[in-house]
């Protein structure tokens, strides 16, 4: 999972490319994966799908969602969409009246994540819900790269703790 932290941040969202996306085509996708590699009939199918939200898109070449929906239920393919918005509650995007009975209708749930702490216990209650187990990682873009400046600070800090209460003559500052 990503932190919401770095989902929230303007300088880290810009590295998404997300021009061109649709939940609708999102969708669909998945479920012609789960044909395509004939898992439609397996036991505790189930998608999740992390988003924003905005996209109110209610048809794909002529598709209604309607019809993707109910392909969806055929196979039993529950959704549990996690829409991602810092600070958002849900009703605060308009999209979400739209998005939220949809999902429901595959048997899943819709989450209106506005912090991370939301998305973890989006992410348990699915976790509960669906058949199998959820592995969760965490990531980041920002990683300590001081490591070693540190370990040598530290290193002189302690040799001349030493030399100071060892030695008389590093006792006196010249």
């Amino acid at each position: 999972m990503l932190s919401i932290r770095l989902i929230s941040a303007p300088k880290e969202w810009g590295s998404f490319n997300d021009w061109g996306t649709t939940i609708m085509q999102g969708l669909n996708q998945a479920t012609q994966l789960f044909r395509a590699f004939d898992f439609v009939n397996a036991s505790g199918n189930a998608m999740i799908m992390f988003t924003d939200g905005r996209d109110d898109e209610k048809d794909l070449k002529g598709k209604p969602i309607q019809a993707v929906v109910d392909e969806m239920k055929k196979y039993k393919i529950p959704v549990y969409m996690v829409r991602t918005g810092y600070d958002l509650k849900e009703g605060q995007i308009p999209t979400d009246k739209l998005w939220k009975p949809i999902v429901e209708q595959t048997g899943g749930r819709f989450y209106a994540a506005d912090s991370e702490d939301a998305i973890l216990r989006a992410e348990a209650e699915i976790d509960k819900l669906a058949t199998g187990r959820i592995d969760v990682r965490e990531y980041t873009a920002q990683r300590p790269r001081f490591d070693g400046y540190a370990l040598i600070a530290i290193g002189l800090w302690l040799c001349a703790g030493i030399m100071k209460l060892g030695f008389r003559t590093f006792r006196t500052f010249p």
